[in-house]
C-alpha cells in the first residue's frame, strides 16, 4: 500500500481518538453523568463558625444524607467563615465545577451582595435549592400603646422619626425588611441595628427602642411568656402557633408576602445543568424526610423547599430589590 495512505489513514484515527476523548461535553468534569454522581467524597462549604444555625442545619442534612438516604459517599463539612461570606464563596469558585463543592448560603448573601458588602455579583452562585425559612414580624413589648399595625403607621406618620425600630445589622434581612414596610406604610422610622437579634431584642425588653424588627425565631420564647406581642407576619397565611396575628398581606401590604430569612444550597455557577438537577433532586429527599422535618420543627422554622426556575427567581428578586431600597438610601 502507498505510503500516503497509510499516513492518512493514521491522521483519521487518531482524530477519532481526540473526538472520542473530548466527548460527553455535557456530562460533569469528572466526566460522570448525573446518573453516576455523585461518586466521590462532597465538602459541604459552611460561611458561618462551628455551633451557628447554619452550620447545625449543614450538619443534619449531611447526616440524613448518610444514614437516611445510604450515601456511601464521604461528607465533609468545612467551616470557612469570613467576609461576610466571602471567603466561603472564594474557596467554592476555587473548586472544579464538578458539583462537589457544595456551598451553604442564607438570603443575606443576595443582600449583601446588593449593598456592595460581597465583591461578587449573584450570577456568581449557582441557585440550587433553599431549605428552611423562618418569617419576619414587626414586635412590641406587651404594654406598648401599638396595638395593632395600624396604631404605628398613624403614630409615625404624626411624628415622622421618633420611633426608634431595633433589628440585626445594617444591609441584612431585617433591615430590608424593615425598609419595605417603610415603603409600603409610606412612613419614616428611627433604625438602630445591633450586632444580632439577641442584643436588638434585649433592647427593646429594656425599653431602649419602640419597636422590633426579627425573624419569628428570636421572639418565640418572650411571645409565649407573655412579654412581647407580634403586630403582623411576613408569611402567605397566618401561622399555626399566633392564629390571631395577621400577616402583613392580610393588611394589604403584598410586597411583604413571604419577605422570609431562608437557608439555601449553591455550587460553581459552571456546574452542569444534569449535576444541578441531580442536586435538587437530593436535597428534596431530605428535605422529605421525618428526621428534617423533626429539625425544623424543633429550631422554630419551616420546611421551605424550593428550586429550579422558582428558587432562582427568588434568589434574584432578594438581589434586585434590596439593590433598588439601598439605592435608594444614598
Amino acid at each position: 500500500m502507498d505510503n500516503k495512505y497509510i499516513a492518512f489513514g493514521a491522521v483519521i484515527f487518531l482524530a477519532l481518538l481526540l473526538m472520542a476523548g473530548c466527548g460527553g461535553g455535557n456530562e460533569g468534569v469528572s466526566g460522570e453523568g448525573s446518573d453516576d454522581f455523585p461518586s466521590s467524597t462532597i465538602n459541604l462549604s459552611v460561611p458561618f463558625s462551628a455551633g451557628g444555625s447554619g452550620d447545625i442545619m449543614v450538619r443534619e442534612i449531611a447526616r440524613i444524607m448518610s444514614e437516611d438516604l445510604g450515601m456511601e459517599q464521604s461528607i465533609v463539612v468545612e467551616n470557612r467563615d469570613g467576609g461576610s461570606g466571602a471567603v466561603a464563596i472564594n474557596h467554592m469558585l476555587g473548586q472544579p465545577a464538578d458539583g462537589y463543592t457544595l456551598l451553604n448560603q442564607s438570603s443575606t448573601a443576595p443582600l449583601t451582595m446588593a449593598s456592595g458588602g460581597l465583591e461578587f455579583g449573584p450570577e456568581e452562585l449557582a441557585p440550587i435549592a433553599s431549605m428552611v425559612s423562618n418569617y419576619q414580624t414587626l414586635s412590641v413589648l406587651a404594654d406598648s400603646p401599638f396595638e395593632t399595625i395600624d396604631d404605628l403607621i398613624e403614630a409615625a406618620k404624626e411624628n415622622p422619626g421618633s420611633i426608634n425600630v431595633g433589628s440585626s445589622q445594617t444591609y441584612g434581612a431585617n433591615h430590608v425588611f424593615l425598609l419595605k414596610f417603610m415603603r409600603e406604610a409610606d412612613i419614616d422610622l428611627n433604625y438602630i441595628a445591633y450586632d444580632g437579634g439577641g442584643e436588638a431584642l434585649t433592647s427593646l425588653l429594656g425599653g431602649n427602642t419602640d419597636v422590633l424588627a426579627s425573624s419569628g425565631e428570636v421572639v418565640q420564647e418572650q411571645v409565649a411568656a407573655g412579654e412581647v406581642r407580634m403586630l403582623a407576619i411576613s408569611s402567605a397565611e397566618r401561622v399555626e402557633d399566633h392564629p390571631d396575628v395577621p400577616t402583613f398581606a392580610e393588611l394589604g401590604m403584598a410586597s411583604l408576602e413571604d419577605e422570609l430569612i431562608w437557608r439555601a444550597f449553591f455550587v460553581h455557577p459552571d456546574t452542569p445543568e444534569e449535576i444541578q438537577e441531580r442536586w435538587a433532586d437530593i436535597l428534596k429527599e431530605v428535605a422529605e424526610t421525618e428526621r428534617f422535618k423533626e429539625y425544623a420543627e424543633n429550631t422554630n422554622q419551616d420546611i421551605y423547599f424550593t428550586s429550579g426556575e422558582e428558587f432562582k427567581e427568588i434568589y434574584y428578586n432578594y438581589y434586585e430589590t434590596a439593590k433598588e431600597l439601598f439605592d435608594a438610601l444614598d
